[in-house]
């Protein structure tokens, strides 16, 4: 996940590129959507992110631009996993299940339907289904249950940046600035 992006959105397109790879993961702090902070996206090239926003205009998964993000979404930070073909698996099944697939934008039913039922799909699930179907299922600590344990029920965003999940998970903070 290279990201030439700083932490603030630059006028001049090559001041605020690095270099995306497939699979790196955005996540922003700049929105909130039905209660729930922050938004998250996958790169599935070098500067094209997969999405799904929850907006009217936006119903379904849907490409931007690393640009327009960064227009929409003022504060980012990127994470990518240390293995390419892990982040470039991640990508293709990104495209494959979900890239100009009528999914709806659905929060409500996650909990009880899990993170691998994409009848409906919110923006973290997008991410971590596409991770899940490339071979990682995301690992969390629970103090409660003590130790590490697979995640069974909603994806946050800011679950992926979560600094100890990161690591456990095999990730690398590409940018770490809001």
């Amino acid at each position: 996940m290279l990201m030439m992006f700083v932490g603030f959105f630059h006028e001049n397109a090559a001041e605020a590129a690095i270099d995306n790879k497939p699979g790196d993961i955005i996540i922003t702090n700049s929105t909130v959507s039905s209660g729930l902070t922050g938004h998250s996206g996958i790169y599935i090239n070098s500067n094209t992110i997969l999405h799904t926003s929850g907006r009217k205009s936006e119903p379904y998964p849907t490409t931007i631009s690393e640009t327009e993000w960064h227009k929409r979404y003022a504060h980012s930070k990127v994470i990518r996993p240390k293995s390419s073909s892990l982040g470039q698996a991640a990508a293709n099944n990104a495209v494959k299940y979900f890239k100009g697939k009528k999914i709806p934008y659905s929060i409500k039913d996650a909990v009880s339907k899990g993170n691998k039922d994409i009848t409906n799909i919110y923006c973290s699930e997008l991410v971590y289904y596409s991770y899940y179907k490339a071979g990682l299922s995301l690992e969390v600590y629970s103090r409660n249950g003590g130790g590490w344990h697979k995640l069974t029920g909603l994806v946050e965003p800011y679950t992926y940046i979560n600094s100890d999940v990161v690591s456990h998970n095999g990730y690398k903070f590409i940018d770490n600035t809001w």
